[in-house]
Formats: structure tokens, C-alpha cells, sequence
């Protein structure tokens, strides 16, 4: 690589104004948008799927790599100057963010997409979803698999462009191994090199989807956790049992989490919480109460339980839908409710979308649905019916979102008697139906509250 590039500007003047840039604001960008970062996730997700993120860090491009990308011809033509390589390097700044496995990385994802487009003192980050490249559902040639996104942080008034990276442990380690990012996006491998590399990609990834699959059955066993049966709940409680000892410490700090919660709090992940502080053995009677549910309602006796499939400890205090709104004048989806951003605090995982995009859901599920025929709700369909409907989306130029159609196909399957198709009205009628009766479960929206529920309504059906 030449020291030099003659139709430019050389590397002594690209030198000193890298070294200033560095200091002035490349590196204040990193340390903000790494702290606003780590305060999303922490805001938006609870303790038991925080522990499934394992690292986040970042770093500044080196000098050298700099000077090899902006030299390379494909960015020449467009740095005229050295002011100008900030407008078109996106990658100055990188953060790289690793989670467990693909199920945390999808949820990563969820969490970002509330995000407004551009950074304000409000929301000091902002993401650019065109910028999204998904290399997990189409890897690169190399076998490296990831989630890029281009992310905005603002330093003295000025946005600065930062990569985010998100992979699973396994897909992290594939590049660690092959050494992935210390080769020039340029040069040539040897070709055994390259087939290694392939090989060991293609086996990570089938190793990730086992763990995805062990993520889905851990879940359905913590969810079983909190549930009760007739033969569980026979027996009386230990009546010492809240009186001293670990069921006392316990219920202590059940106690102090409902206090101090302003939103809904999942069981299972209360479940766990205890579980992670006293030992994975306290299930086996719950400190002589034999369920949780027996020991949550002994330990938080004013408390109330939602009703549902995801059962909550609802907050104190919180009348029907009186939670305070989470609008954000920055978010360019200002046709979202209200009522929606509410339900959004509770379950990150709930997506908030134009009403545009659900109908395009309804839409693409209605014809994979025609296609597949009647159907039960097990997970090989909804699978089914999302891929189809997928594969069709994309075919548009504009993909629709893997998780928001299983989030829809799932729902209205559960909710679905015969399992014959429906068509697209009838799906988005059968979807704003649950999605109703979960807000009113969860209190963010009453029985009575018709104009929050036409609302709703609105935006879910147009």
C-alpha cells in the first residue's frame, strides 16, 4: 500500500488531522455511546436476560487501518478531503456487543428498534435501519456470521457514526480463531484457509441453533416453574416459613423488588431471580410453600397476579392504565400508541411498528397460510408459515421482520380453534384481539378506556 495517495491528500495531512479527530471526538463518541448503550439494555431488559449479554467493548480504528481503507479505490473518489472521511467511513468507531446465543441476539435487536433515528439529549443514541446488515441469515463468502447496525452519537452538537456489532459466544469465536479481522477485506486467502474457515462457520452455526433450541427448553421449564397444579398446592405452608431463614431473606427481597418497581415484573424472572440467590434447590418446595405463586403471595400479600399466558406481579399502586407514557417526540413512529409504548416497558420483546408494516404481516401470513393449509399450532409451522411469509417479503424489496411475523403467526395460531387459513383481515382482527386483552390483563389499557382501545385498534388494523 502506498504511503501516498497522489489524488488526494497525503498521509502527513491525514496523519495530524486523525491524531486531533481521535482525541477531539472519535473517542468521546466511543466512551457516550457505550454508556448509552449499556443504559438501554439495562432500562429495557430484566436481571435474568442482562446476564445473558457477556461483553460489550469497544474501539477506535486505528490510525494505519484508517489510512489502508481510505485509500482503497473503491473511497477514494469520495474523500476529496480528510473533513470528509467521517461522512463516509461509518466504521471509525466500533462497539461490539456479545450475547449468549441467537435467541439474545434477536433480543438485542428488539431493544434496539425502539431507538429514534437520530440522536438528541433525550435519547443520546440513534440507529439508522438502513444501515442494517444481517450477516446471520446471509452469512459472507468467509462463513462469518454477525448483526451490523450503524448507530448515532452526538459530541458538541455533531453526530458521529458508530458500528455496532452484535454475535452470539460462538459466532465471536469464529472470528477470534480465524483471526477474521486482523486479514485486509482485499487480499487473497489460501484457498484451504478459506475452506477451513467455511467449515468451521457452518458447524458453529448448526451448534448455535442447537443452543437456541436448549435457550427454548430452559424457558419452557422456567415458565413450568411458576405454574400450579391441583396436587401442588394440598399441603399447608410452614407457617414458620416467612418467620426466619432463607424463605424470610427471601421474601424480603420480593418484597423490596414489588416496592420498587414501576412496571409489571414477569414470575418466571422473579422465579429465577431467587433461584440465582438461593440455590437452584429452593424450587423443590419454595421454602415449604410448595409453589411460588403460594410463597409470592405469603411474601407480597398486597400484591396482585395478572391473569394470561405470561403471568405478572403487577406494580403497587398502578391503576388501570395509569403507567406513564413512554412517548418519544424523536421516534419518527408517531403513529404508535401510547398504549403500545406502555405494554413495551413490560415485554421489551413486543414490537412497535407503523400500522403499514402489520398490515404487510397480515398480508404475506394470510398467503403462506393459504399455501400450507390447515394448521395446528406447534413450532414446525409457525416456522413454516414465517419463512414463507419471509421468503415472499423479500421478494418486495422490503423483508419483513422474522421475530414481528412469529410474534403474529404464534398469536393467532394459539388463538385459532379449526387451524383453517385465515385471510388477512381476519388475522389482524384475531391479532388485536389478544393484543387487547393483554394490555387490559396487564392494566395498561381498561375495559372502559374506549378511546385507548380505538386506539389500539387503529394502529393495529389501520
Amino acid at each position: 500500500m502506498s504511503e501516498r495517495n497522489e489524488d488526494m491528500f497525503g498521509y502527513a495531512e491525514f496523519g495530524a488531522w486523525y491524531d486531533t479527530y481521535r482525541t477531539d471526538a472519535l473517542e468521546p463518541a466511543l466512551d457516550r455511546a457505550m454508556t448509552a448503550l449499556e443504559r438501554e439494555l439495562d432500562d429495557a431488559l430484566p436481571e435474568r436476560d442482562l446476564t445473558r449479554i457477556r461483553n460489550i467493548s469497544g474501539r477506535v480504528k486505528s490510525k494505519r487501518r484508517t489510512w489502508r481503507k481510505v485509500t482503497q479505490p473503491g473511497y477514494r473518489l469520495q474523500i476529496p478531503t480528510v473533513e470528509d472521511i467521517p461522512r463516509v467511513v461509518d466504521d471509525l468507531v466500533g462497539i461490539r456487543l456479545t450475547c449468549t446465543n441467537l435467541r439474545d441476539l434477536e433480543m438485542v435487536q428488539v431493544v434496539l428498534e425502539s431507538l429514534p433515528l437520530h440522536a438528541s439529549p433525550r435519547r443520546p443514541l440513534g440507529l439508522d435501519p438502513a444501515s442494517e446488515r444481517d450477516y446471520v441469515d446471509a452469512p459472507k463468502e468467509s462463513g462469518y456470521r454477525g448483526w451490523h447496525v450503524n448507530l448515532e452519537v452526538q459530541h458538541d452538537g455533531v453526530p458521529v457514526i458508530c458500528e455496532l456489532q452484535v454475535r452470539t459466544l460462538l459466532q465471536d469465536s469464529w472470528g477470534e480463531l480465524t483471526h477474521e479481522d486482523t486479514y485486509s477485506k482485499s487480499g487473497e486467502l489460501p484457498p484451504l484457509v478459506e475452506v477451513l474457515s467455511a467449515r468451521m462457520a457452518d458447524l458453529l452455526a448448526t451448534l448455535d441453533d442447537i443452543a437456541e433450541d436448549l435457550r427454548n427448553e430452559l424457558d419452557r421449564i422456567d415458565e413450568a416453574i411458576v405454574a400450579e397444579t391441583a396436587g401442588q398446592v394440598d399441603a399447608e405452608p410452614d407457617a414458620d416459613a416467612l418467620a426466619t431463614g432463607p424463605g424470610a431473606d427471601a421474601a424480603d427481597l420480593l418484597l423490596q423488588r414489588w416496592r420498587l418497581t414501576d412496571r409489571p415484573l414477569e414470575l418466571s424472572s422473579l422465579a429465577w431471580a431467587l433461584q440465582h440467590e438461593f440455590g437452584a434447590e429452593v424450587s423443590d418446595d419454595w421454602f415449604g410453600f410448595r409453589t411460588f405463586k403460594r410463597f409470592l403471595r405469603a411474601a407480597v400479600p398486597d400484591a396482585e397476579i395478572s391473569s394470561g399466558r405470561q403471568v405478572y406481579l403487577m406494580p403497587p399502586g398502578a391503576a388501570d392504565g395509569d403507567q406513564s407514557p413512554n412517548s418519544d417526540p424523536d421516534n419518527a413512529a408517531s403513529a404508535v400508541p401510547d398504549e403500545a409504548r406502555r405494554l413495551r416497558r413490560i415485554d421489551s420483546s413486543f414490537p412497535l411498528v407503523e400500522t403499514a408494516r402489520w398490515r404487510r404481516i397480515y398480508d404475506h401470513l394470510a398467503e403462506g397460510w393459504r399455501r400450507t393449509g390447515t394448521a395446528n399450532p406447534s413450532k414446525r409451522v409457525v416456522n413454516q408459515l414465517t419463512r414463507s411469509a419471509r421468503d415472499r417479503s423479500r421478494t418486495t424489496g422490503d423483508p419483513l421482520s422474522r421475530r414481528h411475523l412469529d410474534l403474529v403467526a404464534k398469536t393467532v395460531l394459539a388463538s385459532s380453534e379449526s387451524g383453517e387459513p385465515l385471510d388477512a383481515d381476519q388475522i389482524g382482527e384475531a391479532f388485536a384481539v389478544a393484543v387487547l386483552q393483554r394490555m387490559t390483563d396487564l392494566r395498561v389499557v381498561s375495559v372502559d378506556d374506549a378511546a385507548g382501545r380505538a386506539r389500539v385498534g387503529r394502529w393495529l388494523l389501520g
